[in-house]
């Protein structure tokens, strides 16, 4: 470090003691540097541009249709948009693409209050760059800039080396990242060749500065200044540049990410938009010409979901996550984003005044590409954007079957046994006898009263190899000597399976007629072993007024264990992997309930797969998939599950999804696996640590002989 007092010979304004400490504000702005008010003029341009960008892209968003729910509770959504954009959580879980954002990311955080507060110091007359606010600054900025140096060239490596198939190589994100790498590089250049000049008692705090000074040390001054000018300018530019390309380039998603997190979706994840279409049906202005439901062009989506298309930055981490993608099935939901904005897009550019925008399918893909989403949700749960992939899909899907009849084969045939039986499997008589002669459960009537209504689900209730399931459940309930009862034949489907193929007429008939039975019951708490039953329940029902408190099994079961009526006590030890359920997981957010039940058996040796919790890998049968088996992977998606399990050393694959159950069931028997691993649902493990055992069979037959003696709901 130099001499204080020789550097006083330079620069009075420096301190000779920390406590006075500072550079002078000039060294930042002009030093050497003639003709400053041009830089002004270059930011005034560099802001029409930006300005321009944007209200380009705000006058597109603000062509879609109304979507009135992304601008509610704003104290919420700020401070929701404050924690995402700060933490960058959803962002930090991504490893080595975690590593070199968060480096680009914090460290334009430390240089963009630099420049703020030596900006205040310069326009303003204020003193904060001094003393240890200048020292924790400069020191932060020559890190920062390090980082950002670093991160880009891990970012370039992944990009040009590394090359993972779900990163498509496009020129401008190459260039983006080269304007970072330019601005920060000769950032440290013009420092460089000022500390090289300017000696200060206080450069070793610029330490990044000062390895870039050495080669310049010893110029004379008139090539130093004519460098330094040059440089300067140059940077000055590259700055400029960067300010106006914003809105035209990838670097658009500084504004439309923390402005997509600022209007995301605040309800729950499970609650897709309503178009009440028995309503609009029974309007008497009905007219069955005009009549149009869902999406069929870009031109018919909502404000959000036009911002949801500019908002992608087609990093691909949605379709790592994605199980369709991973089974190499064709489909991906980054993709859906990508085809749909360069459809809009297109059709933007070239439209004249009678033209209509062209549909979505057969334009931007094909026929069959949405009935491979298994709406699952780990797009949703990993994009760092926000966007909603599953509800901008399902509203496309329901144009598609609603008004086209277009549809699998496969799933057009449950769709009408659906519509025949109240169920997409088999005659409700068979529910009413598997009740009966099975479960001998409590029919709870209308105007009746009981504790908790178990709803059994259709797959429990069908599936002869599911009804297990409910058999299990029923016996821990009579064990906690709980008060329940069921529906009998006034249950029909929720109307899940309908709603995710985007059969909304389907859906909402069966959500109206069920709310009507439920609400004729007066229970406490409604409780499903399906996940699926369970994100219906409770987050679509509130839409037909069916309000109540739905707990899946395994939160109701763990909740009787924590009181002690429930005891767990004959050890199960084989080593168990636990299957999160989508439904009960990303959607409903329940990922400690089974894990916790299964912790409590003694001798239960629980280990995680290597995709769980919030990236659990799906079971494959979401989005109709159970009654569908559409071709066109590489791999099936159970099949990669069950191999999860069997590389974890699983023996039994827990689950706590009837659907989920038959899926890996299914792998299971395909891979040849059943000497070695059993699928199971939490229930039948809970069963056999506690010995519980079926109700009194007097009791049993008096309630079945009640049930056929009852007048049917």
């Amino acid at each position: 470090m130099n001499n204080p007092s020789e550097a006083q010979t330079y620069h009075p304004e420096y301190g000779t003691s920390l406590s006075d400490a500072s550079r002078p504000i000039v060294d930042y702005i002009d030093w050497q540097i003639p003709m400053t008010w041009a830089m002004y003029v270059m930011f005034i341009i560099a802001l029409m541009f930006l300005s321009y960008g944007f209200y380009r892209r705000i006058r597109v968003w603000r062509a879609g249709k109304e979507d009135g729910e992304r601008l509610g509770d704003l104290g919420k959504r700020f401070g929701f948009m404050l924690g995402e954009l700060l933490t960058q959580r959803r962002v930090r879980n991504m490893g080595f693409p975690a590593v070199f954002h968060s480096f680009i990311f914090y460290g334009f955080i430390v240089l963009v209050i630099t420049t703020a507060v030596v900006a205040l110091d310069t326009y303003l007359g204020t003193s904060i760059f001094k003393g240890w606010p200048y020292v924790i600054l400069t020191v932060g900025s020559e890190i920062a800039g390090l980082l950002i140096l670093i991160g880009v060239g891990m970012a370039l490596w992944r990009r040009h080396v590394s090359k993972p198939k779900e990163i498509p190589q496009w020129a401008g994100d190459t260039w983006a990242l080269a304007l970072i790498f330019l601005l920060v590089f000769t950032g440290y250049l013009v420092a460089g060749l000022r500390l090289a000049a300017q000696p200060s008692p206080w450069e070793a705090l610029s330490f990044i500065g000062v390895i870039f000074s050495m080669p310049f040390r010893g110029l004379e001054a008139e090539t130093s200044q004519i460098l330094h000018m040059s440089i300067w300018w140059f940077h000055t530019i590259l700055a400029m540049v960067w300010i106006g390309s914003i809105p035209y380039t990838k670097f658009a998603h500084l504004f439309f990410l923390p402005a997509n997190a600022f209007l995301a979706k605040m309800k729950p994840r499970g609650e897709l938009a309503r178009e009440n279409v028995l309503e609009m049906m029974e309007s008497d202005d009905f007219d069955e010409e005009s009549f149009q439901l869902g999406v069929q062009k870009t031109t018919e989506f909502t404000w959000k979901q036009l911002l949801d298309l500019d908002a992608c930055i087609r990093c691909g981490r949605c379709e790592m996550q994605c199980p369709s993608t991973q089974a190499g099935e064709p489909f991906g939901p980054r993709q859906f984003l990508d085809e749909c904005s360069k459809l809009h897009e297109g059709f933007l550019k070239n439209r004249s005044d009678k033209a209509e925008a062209p549909d979505i399918v057969e334009n931007a893909f094909n026929d069959e590409f949405l009935w491979f989403c298994r709406t699952c949700a780990a797009c949703m749960e990993i994009c760092p954007a926000f966007i909603d992939h599953v509800d901008d899909m399902i509203t496309v899907k329901r144009n598609e079957i609603m008004m086209h009849g277009r549809t699998p084969s496969e799933g057009q045939r449950f769709l009408q046994t659906m519509e025949n039986q109240g169920n997409p499997f088999a005659t409700q008589s068979d529910r009413v006898d598997f009740i009966r002669d099975v479960l001998g459960a409590r029919v709870i009537g209308a105007g009746e009263e009981v504790d908790v209504l178990y709803f059994i689900g259709c797959v429990t209730t069908f599936d002869l190899e599911k009804q297990k399931i409910a058999r299990d459940v029923c016996k821990l309930l009579d064990e906690a000597g709980v008060d329940w009862g069921v529906l009998g034949d006034a249950e029909t489907c929720c109307g899940d399976p309908a709603r995710v193929m985007g059969q909304e007429l389907q859906f909402q008939t069966a959500a109206v007629t069920q709310t009507e039975e439920l609400n004729s019951r007066k229970f406490n708490v409604l409780m499903t072993a399906c996940p699926h039953c369970l994100n219906t329940l409770k987050y679509e029902y509130p839409q037909f007024d069916g309000n109540y408190q739905v707990m899946h099994h395994s939160e109701y079961l763990m909740k009787l264990v924590e009181e002690g009526k429930l005891k767990l006590k004959t050890p199960v030890g084989r080593k168990t992997v636990f299957h999160d359920p989508c439904y009960l997981g990303r959607y409903h957010g329940e990922y400690d309930a089974p894990r916790k039940l299964l912790r409590t058996i003694p001798g239960m040796g629980l280990e995680e797969m290597e995709s769980h919790h919030s990236k659990s890998l799906c079971c494959g049968g979401g989005g109709g998939h159970f009654f569908m088996d559409l071709k066109g992977g590489s791999d099936r998606v159970n099949n990669m599950r069950v191999e999860q399990a069997k590389t974890a050393g699983g023996e039994v694959i827990a689950t706590a999804c009837g659907f989920c159950m038959g899926m890996l069931e299914d792998a299971v028997k395909t891979l040849n696996l059943e000497d070695s691993i059993e699928v199971r649902d939490i229930a039948a493990l809970l069963v056999e640590s506690s010995g519980a055992q079926a109700a009194d069979p007097e009791k049993k037959d008096a309630a079945a002989e009640a049930n056929e003696d009852a007048p049917a709901a």
